[in-house]
């Protein structure tokens, strides 16, 4: 139908466009980018072409709703916008609370449309634009590396050739080195499962994106990929786990990266001290409204208050995110906002777990998934990744690819 073909277009437009567009305006507190504008449009369209298959072919395209593992996250996914909506009536900033809460519904209903919407052929060829689009992002990385177009540098550390720290096409090192991770386990997990002929081509690959990661100079992703290369090892290549070891080791030897490890360690760190006292901020913040938070996306309007109130907690700016994004949503939304946020992602990190234990199609990119959703749940300790649209859409969009295949399968097992 063409209302089903406009939307898997558009869907083919924003997988790939938003990895490679990095542009973000404000139009009164309204996101100008080309995943609000792009996702704007699908969701319309989806919410359309769904109702048409509803009122055509009954409920049963709804079934997925009801699946056992969605009932959970379904009902999680309820409270936290309850929730949210409800701190809109308490929040100092309310279009924040609100542009927050509408922020989210966006990967949501984007994850139900597709759970409604995808078949077997819209799966694949969304996988491999994905995948594609971020060689397109990582071959701009070196590009960027190479002319020197990136003006991020901590004062700590020294950095190649006096090059930046690689962002690509995403505003921050920090989300660029994450944004690595979602794509660098495939090619490890195809050289492994793969004939001779191809290991060529994944190295090269693995090389393109291990460079990005690397110059990233984002230790959370680098610990981040670390933990995601363990998962793979202890899931199906237990082999691997011999060359652990020499990784780590290598990783110490070389100067690059020694000095830049070694930091994670050191509480004299000026980064390290910054983050303590953010963090510190944030949980101050969340006993003083330990049942209601001080509203969705409200950390960063109230954080001069505290940082008046509490001198020592002062970093020389009226405006700092917190760098956590748990402690972010118990300060913002309280004990039971928190608790649900965390169980929202644990729900996601489990639909994928099962995609890999059931799946025959679609295993080895769950197996992939796992990995990097580890290093994501990781990295988010130290910056506020899951409030990053750019890079949170595509955590929604790949699980529920992946689930729906996963659940295809199932279907076409019941009818055989």
């Amino acid at each position: 139908m063409f209302l089903k073909r406009l939307f898997n277009v558009i869907m083919y437009s924003f997988i790939i466009i938003v990895p490679i567009m990095p542009l973000k305006v404000k139009i009164k507190y309204f996101p100008m980018s080309a995943d609000f504008i792009l996702g704007s449009f699908a969701i319309a369209l989806g919410v359309i072409y769904s109702l048409y298959i509803y009122n055509k072919d009954g409920k049963e395209v709804f079934d997925i709703f009801f699946d056992k593992r969605i009932k959970i996250l379904n009902v999680l996914i309820i409270l936290f916008v309850l929730l949210s909506l409800i701190s809109v009536s308490y929040s100092v900033n309310k279009t924040v609370a609100i542009t927050e809460t509408f922020r989210f519904l966006e990967y949501v209903i984007l994850f139900y449309l597709i759970l409604i919407i995808s078949d077997d052929r819209f799966i694949k060829i969304a996988l491999l634009l994905f995948f594609l689009s971020m060689i397109l992002a990582n071959i701009y990385g070196v590009v960027q590396f190479a002319l020197n177009l990136s003006n991020f540098r901590d004062a700590e550390q020294i950095y190649p050739l006096g090059r930046g720290r690689v962002f690509a096409t995403f505003e921050n090192p920090n989300y660029w080195g994450c944004a690595v991770n979602t794509v660098i386990f495939i090619p490890i997990i195809d050289m492994l499962e793969s004939k001779k002929i191809k290991i060529i081509y994944n190295l090269l690959l693995f090389i393109l994106f291990a460079f990005n990661l690397l110059m990233s100079f984002t230790r959370g992703s680098w610990v981040g990929f670390a933990l995601g290369l363990i998962l793979l090892f202890l899931l199906r290549y237990r082999k691997g786990l011999i060359a652990l070891p020499f990784i780590g080791v290598l990783s110490l030897l070389v100067p690059l990266t020694r000095k830049r490890i070694l930091s994670i360690f050191s509480f004299s760190s000026l980064t390290n001290n910054e983050r303590l006292k953010l963090w510190k901020t944030g949980i101050i913040m969340f006993k003083e409204h330990f049942w209601t938070g001080v509203g969705n996306g409200n950390y960063l309007y109230r954080y001069t208050e505290y940082v008046k109130k509490y001198k020592e907690l002062y970093l020389g700016r009226w405006k700092f995110s917190v760098h956590n994004s748990y402690i972010k949503m118990f300060a913002e939304l309280g004990i039971f906002g928190g608790l649900i946020f965390i169980g929202i992602y644990l729900n996601l990190f489990y639909l994928v777990f099962d995609t890999y234990l059931k799946s025959e199609k679609y295993k080895l990119y769950a197996l992939a998934a796992l990995c990097f959703i580890v290093s994501y749940v990781f990295q988010n300790f130290f910056n506020n990744l899951m409030f990053i649209p750019q890079l949170n859409v595509f955590v929604w969009i790949i699980i529920a690819l992946l689930y729906k295949g996963k659940y295809l399968e199932e279907q076409e097992d019941k009818n055989e």
